[in-house]
């Protein structure tokens, strides 16, 4: 069994996915032949999937990381949106085209794309069997409309945007449909979702949410040796984690000190509170304050939070609702329109959801998850993570896939036509 992995580069989450798969798969199947298709923070994943048994291919050709830049400007309109920000990083041509060449060399029995659309594309356009791994029910642009873009800043071309998403859509919907299987952690809300392709793929059973495909959750360690380990002491912990890929520079910086502010000022009602703060970078903060650029096994780190303040980003919704962590999950600005949808949502499902808040309105969220912390899961975290993780299932139905799509591409033994 030949499964080729192709998570998409512009964010850490896509990598992880694609990693706790992967790992799952070889856990239950060791001489399943594995290779990741890897686009982005090689240096990081690069080992982890070579530890896991993954044959790592680097299609980029140099160290990508979306969470130190700006990656879009003002202008959302076809040449600034479609031609400088969305072909280059989802609908890449030179791209699709190395996809393509990797498949014949490869000759997978699966494709599996986290959200990768060129490497979808180049499945469906070389007959290759696919799954889509998606946190997204329809394209990003297609589930938020000019007014939230709007509010958020951009300069919108209303009719380019119109076209964009008509296109786009269409993209979204052939690779649904001709999916072997799809495969979503996020649970279908209503109010969202309705009439999109994944809501239609779910109700025909194309379509499974599984919950987190996350990494294994550990089992608790020493509190203390974790804590000692980053120089805490015993008292209530809060972390702080900026999101993977910004689409403005100065909103990363602007959660950045909102966190900051917000320990300051709670500080004063819990002189023992610590903020550890993950800012995928060094950063400037006071002397109080646990910097770290990047933590790749964070898990042992939320067990000990009190609480998680978070950017939006579905992989670390799926894993802090698995761990059942009190979770406050601020959207530093409408600006970041990729994160619009995913805010709403956990704002529908009950969680605290800011949109760029005041150090205030922070403290106001922060607040009654330190004094009182929840005994039991929230009906947020159950919706998300209903049995915890949900990797061992979507790896199951991943192997069947390509199990069943190998069987139908495997050459029937010839026969002497004698009935010997």
């Amino acid at each position: 069994m030949r499964i080729v992995l192709t998570p998409n580069s512009t964010g850490s989450g896509h990598n992880m996915r694609a990693l706790a798969l992967a790992r799952e798969v070889r856990r239950r199947h060791p001489d399943a032949e594995l290779t990741v298709l890897l686009a982005s923070l090689q240096s990081t994943f690069a080992p982890l999937f070579a530890e896991a048994g993954v044959r790592v291919v680097d299609i980029a050709g140099e160290q990508v990381n979306h969470a130190t830049r700006s990656n879009l400007g003002q202008d959302l309109d076809w040449a600034g949106y479609i031609g400088r920000y969305l072909a280059p990083a989802f609908v890449n041509g030179e791209r699709l085209l190395s996809y393509l060449a990797h498949y014949r060399d490869l000759a997978p029995d699966l494709v599996v794309s986290d959200y990768n659309i060129s490497a979808s594309l180049a499945a469906v356009l070389g007959g290759t069997p696919h799954a889509l791994v998606t946190e997204r029910y329809d394209f990003t642009l297609c589930q938020v409309d000019d007014a939230t873009l709007e509010a958020g800043g951009f300069r919108v071309d209303r009719d380019d945007l119109r076209r964009g998403r008509n296109a786009l859509h269409t993209v979204f919907e052939r690779i649904v449909q001709s999916a072997e299987v799809v495969l979503t952690d996020k649970p279908f809300v209503p109010e969202l979702d309705e009439g999109t392709a994944v809501a239609r793929a779910l109700a025909d059973g194309r379509a499974v949410f599984t919950g987190p495909m996350i990494r294994e959750v550990p089992e608790r360690t020493d509190g203390a040796a974790v804590r000692a380990s980053l120089g805490l002491g015993p008292g209530p912990l809060m972390v702080g984690s900026v999101g993977g890929t910004s689409m403005f520079w100065e909103n990363k910086q602007r959660v950045i000190e909102s966190y900051i502010d917000a320990h300051r000022l709670l500080k004063r009602e819990r002189p023992d509170l610590q903020l550890v703060l993950l800012g995928r970078e060094w950063v400037e903060a006071p002397e109080d304050v646990v910097v770290l650029t990047y933590l790749p096994d964070w898990m042992p780190l939320l067990q000990e939070a009190d609480v998680l303040l978070s950017a939006p980003g579905w992989i670390t919704v799926t894993e802090v609702a698995a761990l059942r962590v009190p979770t406050v999950f601020v959207l530093s600005s409408l600006g970041e329109y990729h994160e619009v949808e995913a805010s709403r949502r956990l704002d529908l499902l009950g969680f605290p959801s800011l949109v760029a808040p005041g150090a205030g309105e922070m403290c106001e969220a922060v607040r009654p998850l330190l004094e009182a912390p929840a005994a039991e899961p929230t009906p947020g975290q159950l919706a998300i993570a209903p049995h915890g993780p949900g990797t061992a299932e979507a790896a199951a139905l991943l192997v069947e896939a390509a199990r069943r799509a190998g069987a139908r591409t495997s050459p029937v033994p010839a026969t002497d036509g004698g009935g010997r």
